[in-house]
């Protein structure tokens, strides 16, 4: 965290840091957080900033002289405070508490949020924004916290390792991480509630026997699109989501193919647009892998499992990747309630697959509103094991990675 506290520093001298410098500090950051939160990373000013709180922009720059110091501020601000949890939570005698103390938190903060008793922190699904030299210190912050919750589910004295313990954090902490998309439809007397349902889902999974999910491993689907398009989206897929919206420059995404960028502009017209075209991609997979479960599947939960287990395994690949759900934040306002509609939509589907589920014996009972975030959120994260699963078979890496599924995180 060198590099962001070095700002900090530069930025208030010795005999400023008083309570009123703190405060006003505190103030920049729940401003800019809310920004970000609502218009990327990019979309967020020192200008819009200062207009807000009723400065000019060099009362700002006098705490942050560049844009990017102050969104690394805000990311350092968000991670200082993921990583203080996690640490609070592994000192809970069991993975049962731990988990259960993490998740309680992260409810807790929203509902001090909405109550007004604290400013918003900055949601990290567009981190990747950053350059690298800034983002490289916030990157290895959030990869002490992961190791932290991969630490719940190691036996009492023993260090995390092994596939397992990676898995369950990566569940875990997908669920946490796509809770501002969702939990806003909730009031905050429900939040006990739904906070119980998630751990249930979390602790026990979805599947009632102790019977394997089916696990078909499908070659990619063929783009609809011409073969030159196709092949920029899925480049454009793959860079965005290791990159973020303005790592995957034109250019690089040119460079990638071995094109120039005119052939880009001959396809796309706009950067704007290739994310949306991207994300219309993903949802048109994700749709024909539920039609193909809903197609092949003798219940609910194999119609569910069939669908997982093609979607987890096209993330495994490097062919043709879903672009992550937290992508959305780099889309213009009007552009990105869109796109939430779309994956509404597709979430709501497998909250009905769930639900029959339930009614046809095939799933135990489960909040399926609630289950079905959980669901979309591990197959957005399966990308981050990406580099797990090469050199695995392909069939047992989408089955181990579909476990905390079926049976919870602690089996």
């Amino acid at each position: 965290m060198a590099y962001v506290h070095a700002v900090t520093r530069s930025a208030a001298p010795a005999h400023d840091r008083t309570a009123r410098f703190a405060q006003r500090r505190s103030q920049i950051l729940d401003t800019a957080s809310a920004q970000i939160n609502r218009h990327g990373a990019r979309g967020m000013t020192l200008t819009a900033v200062a207009k807000a709180l009723g400065l000019d922009t060099s009362s700002v720059t006098y705490y942050f002289k560049r844009k990017d110091h102050l969104a690394a501020a805000c990311y350092e601000r968000t991670l200082n405070w993921a990583l203080e949890t996690a640490r609070e939570a592994a000192r809970q005698p069991t993975a049962a508490e731990r988990v259960r103390h993490l998740i309680a938190a992260q409810f807790d903060l929203y509902r001090r949020s909405r109550n007004g008793e604290v400013g918003d922190f900055a949601v990290l699904s567009d981190i990747r924004a950053l350059d690298e030299t800034t983002r490289e210190p916030l990157e290895a912050a959030y990869l002490e916290s992961f190791a932290v919750i991969r630490g719940f589910f190691a036996p009492e004295g023993a260090r995390a390792s092994g596939s397992r313990s990676a898995i369950a954090a990566t569940h875990l902490t997908a669920s946490l991480q796509w809770l501002p998309a969702w939990i806003d439809r909730y009031q905050t007397r429900d939040f006990d509630r739904v906070q119980e349902r998630l751990y249930d889902v979390l602790a026990n999974g979805l599947a009632r026997s102790n019977s394997p999910w089916p696990v078909t491993v499908a070659p990619p689907p063929q783009d609809a699109s011409d073969g030159t398009q196709g092949r920029f989206l899925a480049a454009a897929t793959r860079l965005i989501n290791r990159h973020g919206y303005v790592g995957a420059s034109v250019e690089r995404i040119a460079a990638e193919l071995g094109v120039s960028t005119g052939s880009f502009y001959h396809h796309l017209d706009n950067k704007d647009d290739l994310v949306l075209t991207c994300f219309q991609r993903s949802f048109s997979t994700i749709e024909a892998a539920q039609t193909h479960g809903d197609a092949t599947g003798r219940d609910e939960g194999e119609r569910l499992a069939i669908a997982l287990a093609n979607l987890v395994g096209l993330q495994f690949t490097d062919d043709s990747p879903l672009l992550r759900m937290s992508a959305y934040q780099a889309l213009p306002l009007e552009l990105r309630a869109d796109m939430l509609a779309l994956a509404g939509q597709v979430t709501r589907h497998v909250a009905g697959t769930i639900a029959d589920g339930i009614a046809d014996g095939s799933l135990r009972p489960v909040d399926p509103l609630v289950a079905s975030q959980t669901v979309m959120a591990a197959v957005s994260a399966a990308s981050d094991m990406h580099r797990w699963a090469q050199g695995r078979d392909p069939s047992d890496a989408v089955r181990a990675y579909l476990e905390p599924l079926r049976v919870g995180i602690f089996h």
